[in-house]
């Protein structure tokens, strides 16, 4: 089971001095040191042995991938949502809020923390104004490449099909993925809410069975 993302995005988003090596960052950075080290998970916290674990042994999915689902696929979409809508009205960063709610979601997602620590600084078109992609859709293109993007120069087919089919429905809510036409819904919460759930649905209609109801 996927551990508390909401207590340790609090621990992380903290910016007081001082912060203790049990702190998420300094469990992140011990959990680094000891992979260099090569120190069995049985030396790391649950939680952080579970983020290993996730990033270890996953395997790029590709077009003949089919995942079983162990709940209701309209289920995890709305969960999509409801995640994405909570950790942004709580912590803010559109780009990071829509890579957490989808690695909580979906088991398809990795915990691996360097997929969030990635989203870190790419929020708000990641530059001074609004002209630029917006954040939420980035954060999308991040889990989608991870999950099946190339590791070398070989065939993108597939993320690019993926990440089209989001930038398809933006440009149908919004008239584009600029962050200045898709902050006129008024809620940016509730964009990175949106943005998880079509995020969620595309991925579990192209990874699982679940089919869309018409």
């Amino acid at each position: 089971m996927k551990w508390d993302r909401m207590k340790a995005y609090e621990e992380t988003d903290t910016s007081e001095p001082g912060m203790t090596p049990d702190s998420s960052c300094g469990r992140r950075r011990f959990l680094l040191a000891a992979g260099a080290a090569g120190l069995g998970l049985s030396q790391l916290s649950k939680r952080d042995a579970h983020a290993a674990h996730s990033a270890t042994n996953f395997e790029l999915l590709t077009e003949s991938t089919r995942i079983r689902l162990e709940e209701d696929g309209a289920t995890l979409i709305q969960k999509a949502y409801d995640l994405g809508y909570e950790y942004h009205r709580t912590h803010g960063g559109c780009c990071r809020c829509t890579v957490a709610a989808l690695q909580e979601a979906l088991d398809m997602v990795p915990d691996d923390p360097g997929m969030f620590r990635a989203a870190t600084c790419l929020d708000a078109g990641a530059a001074p104004g609004t002209m630029l992609s917006c954040g939420c859709f980035t954060g999308a293109g991040i889990v989608i490449g991870y999950l099946c993007g190339g590791e070398d120069f070989a065939c993108r087919d597939l993320a690019h099909s993926l990440i089209q089919r989001i930038a398809r429905k933006y440009q149908d809510e919004f008239g584009s993925v600029l962050c200045e036409d898709a902050i006129k819904c008024g809620d940016c919460s509730d964009l990175v809410g949106r943005t998880s759930q079509w995020t969620a649905e595309i991925l579990l209609e192209q990874f699982t069975d679940y089919m869309a109801e018409a």
